[in-house]
């Protein structure tokens, strides 16, 4: 073997303590670096004791201090070879470089022998089929044929080892190492054995998986980034506070936290101490849609939470989420997260697996949890979770009664609410300018919106109001009614006189209807063809377009990839503005966004607070956010026998009254709004 080291006894003599059971015996040439002149004077027998001397004192060293407790049970049966005599060692010396042939010989009782030689280096590297390449040749003696590859080697050893080998000088084992290995053997009670090398290897194999997995579980732990969005990461007071209501409350209950006030983190804070204290936590979080399903996968990596996406195709999620609630099952204590979107939440597969996840384990958060109220997703809802959180900044709906109890039925009562009002005094939110803008219907749609809201109130007296929500045929009739409001025709010139004179700015959102303008006889913008109503969305993009404004649309018809080039293009402002209809109004984070024009809102306030929220997030530079919102009423000459103005402007007046309340110019607002509050006696809404 080329050279005495640590790491070759310790892989390759595993084979010793079988020499020992069967009466095997070994001679063995190792080589040693040493200087020519060394050379020259050993061969002249000249200085061999000290040239011996100094080469055991470098094979003491090398195996000396090894406290692995493997190492030392081979390191034990080399000794008891020694001692026994049936282990001989020398040293073979090279004038320049070493002795680095690598040739084996093995025979058994009968005579027969394999000779092998090859590449392999005598050290662990070498040695172990997980790390080098390494190759050798095999010669059978009892093959005649092969005599002429293997006699060399047989004889090329024994001259060797007789010290007959041109241009190399053998010695025998230096006494510095013998005398240290029969030391060794003296202190052995009986010869090792092979089965308590084994014994120790399996512990010792086990104690290093077991290592292996926790420093594997270490790094995969959740933890909190040093920063996050490029600044340094600090949980808020107002985040704190409602984990610790939460904590009070059993670890159950609803954050109704104000838009943009930090949701998402503090229920990931809220897993990462979580995860602390109980083993093999299974945190579930659902999300209404594959966007924001994105957005939590993107701020659970900041937190070093990798987390199993379920949702796209069944394909990508379905068997690894089987595997780790097998391993759930199993007791593991590895940390698993997992990111639902609702639709899938429901499938039968995704039900099956999740009620099969320990209960003491599972920590269930739901996103925009005002969703889960409806009976479809409550049923959903995992009754095996032990911890709870619902997200929301608008958690009760402000007519449906019974969706409300079941929300608070599953995750219990709100723990803890954070209002607009609070994040903007605290600097969590930026503050907002507000700019009702007054939209008289056309005589047409005054006239068809007069009609509606009678049948409406007819039908509204035909209603069992205990049996539930509206009837088909009412709800059909109020989505038309609001369609007129947010795809009023007046609103696109409305829209066209506040950007007149004005160069186009970036990070502008224009929130649209999905009904259609009809723009017959309107003169203002020449946004379409004299008679020819278009969507309303198409509208006010090619108004925008025709004043300089570059703009994309972001609706549910935009595939995936789409949204994600058009929000980064709208980030970087390679784009003006977005124009969307609904798909901005929850959870997705666009902070650079300064300025709003709602073209159309419904009277749900979850709406018109989730669209203000996505204006007022902090954002590098932005010190004032812009809203303008697009007020309809009747024009004056209505015929209005029925009331329907004063309680359009009433329904209306309550989304401005909401808006106009925390602005910085809410004096500007009232003046502007106040002609109409006067003329219907509502001045005392504001």
């Amino acid at each position: 073997m080329g050279y005495f080291s640590a790491s070759s006894l310790s892989e390759a003599a595993q084979a010793l303590t079988v020499f020992i059971k069967g009466d095997g015996r070994i001679r063995l040439v190792v080589g040693a670096f040493t200087a020519q002149g060394d050379v020259d004077a050993v061969r002249e027998g000249l200085r061999l004791k000290e040239v011996s001397d100094r080469i055991g004192a470098e094979m003491v060293d090398a195996v000396t201090g090894v406290d692995d407790e493997l190492f030392q049970h081979r390191f034990k049966a080399l000794a008891w070879l020694i001692a026994q005599g049936r282990l001989e060692i020398r040293v073979a010396l090279r004038p320049n470089g070493i002795y680095h042939d690598k040739v084996g010989i093995i025979s058994d009782e009968a005579g027969d022998a394999v000779v092998f030689s090859g590449s392999a280096n005598e050290s662990a590297a070498a040695l172990l089929p997980t790390q080098n390449y390494e190759s050798i040749n095999v010669f059978p003696t009892w093959r005649p044929e092969l005599a002429a590859w293997h006699e060399p080697h047989r004889e090329s050893f024994e001259r060797l080892w007789d010290n007959r080998s041109r241009g190399t000088v053998v010695i025998d084992l230096p006494a510095a190492l013998k005398d240290n290995l029969l030391e060794v053997a003296a202190a052995l009670d009986a010869p090792p054995d092979s089965e308590r090398e084994a014994l120790i290897a399996a512990r010792l194999k086990a104690r290093d998986e077991q290592e292996a997995a926790s420093v594997d579980a270490d790094a995969r732990r959740p933890r909190p980034p040093a920063t996050i969005n490029g600044m340094p990461f600090q949980m808020r007071e107002h985040q704190r506070q409602a984990l610790r209501a939460w904590q009070a409350n059993g670890y159950r209950g609803i954050f109704d936290l104000a838009t943009g006030a930090g949701k998402t983190i503090t229920a990931i804070y809220a897993v990462v101490q979580m995860a602390k204290g109980v083993p093999g936590l299974t945190v579930v979080i659902a999300a209404p849609y594959q966007s924001l399903a994105d957005q939590w996968c993107e701020i659970l990596e900041a937190f070093n939470i990798r987390p199993l996406q379920c949702y796209v195709s069944k394909d990508l999620w379905h068997d690894e989420l089987q595997r780790r609630v097998l391993d759930m099952q199993g007791g593991s204590d590895a940390f698993q997260a997992i990111v639902v979107v609702n639709r899938t939440l429901r499938s039968p597969e995704f039900q099956s697996l999740l009620a099969r996840v320990p209960k003491t384990r599972l920590l269930w958060i739901g996103d925009e949890c005002h969703h889960h109220g409806s009976a479809a997703l409550a049923s959903s809802l995992p009754a095996n979770a032990d911890y709870r959180i619902g997200l929301s900044a608008t958690p009760m709906h402000y007519l449906d009664d019974e969706r409300n109890d079941r929300l608070k039925a599953y995750y219990g009562d709100v723990v803890f609410s954070y209002t607009l009002a609070q994040a903007i005094t605290d600097k969590v939110l930026t503050p907002y300018n507000y700019y009702p803008v007054v939209v008289p219907l056309t005589a047409d749609e005054a006239d068809e919106f007069i009609s509606l809201s009678d049948d409406i109130a007819r039908a509204f007296v035909r209603e069992d109001k205990s049996s539930g929500p509206p009837s088909a045929a009412l709800t059909a009739l109020l989505m038309k009614r609001a369609r007129i409001i947010g795809s009023a025709a007046n609103k696109m010139g409305a829209l066209e006189h506040t950007l007149a004179g004005k160069q186009p700015t970036p990070h502008a959102l224009f929130y649209c209807g999905d009904g259609q303008v009809d723009l017959d006889g309107i003169e203002e913008g020449d946004v379409a063809d004299e008679g020819q109503p278009m969507r309303q969305i198409e509208a006010v993009s090619r108004l925008l377009d025709g004043l300089g404004w570059k703009v994309s649309r972001f609706t549910a018809r935009e595939s995936r990839r789409d949204r994600d080039l058009i929000l980064e293009a709208f980030k970087t402002a390679a784009i003006d503005g977005l124009v969307a209809i609904k798909c901005l109004d929850e959870g997705i984070d666009v902070p650079a966004c300064d300025t709003a024009y709602i073209l159309a809102s419904s009277r749900d306030p979850r709406q018109f607070i989730q669209r203000r929220g996505r204006i007022l997030r902090r954002s590098p530079g932005k010190t004032l956010a812009h809203i303008h919102d697009y007020v309809v009423v009747l024009p004056e000459d209505a015929h209005d026998e029925s009331g329907a103005a004063r309680k359009l402007i009433t329904a209306e007046l309550k989304r401005v009254a909401e808006f106009s309340g925390l602005a910085e110019n809410r004096n500007q607002a009232y003046a502007a709004l106040r002609p109409i509050l006067t003329a219907y006696d509502l001045e005392h809404i504001l």
